[in-house]
């Protein structure tokens, strides 16, 4: 390095920026409400229907 500073994300797009924040957030971050909502076991079948595609595939 040239010991030059740099602000954090310079010359990072948003749309970059998301992508690194979501590729190093550990998964079941991004489950976290489905876990929260069927933490005593899904009660019903409409309680599984509300959760998206995504969520049922998982990682």
């Amino acid at each position: 390095m040239s010991g030059e500073t740099q602000k954090a994300g310079d010359g990072v797009s948003d749309e970059e920026m998301v992508e690194q924040v979501n590729d190093q957030t550990p998964s079941e971050e991004h489950y976290k409400d489905v876990f929260e909502r069927e933490k005593d076991g899904t009660t019903t079948d409409t309680e599984a229907a509300k959760a998206s595609a995504d969520e049922l595939q998982g990682d």
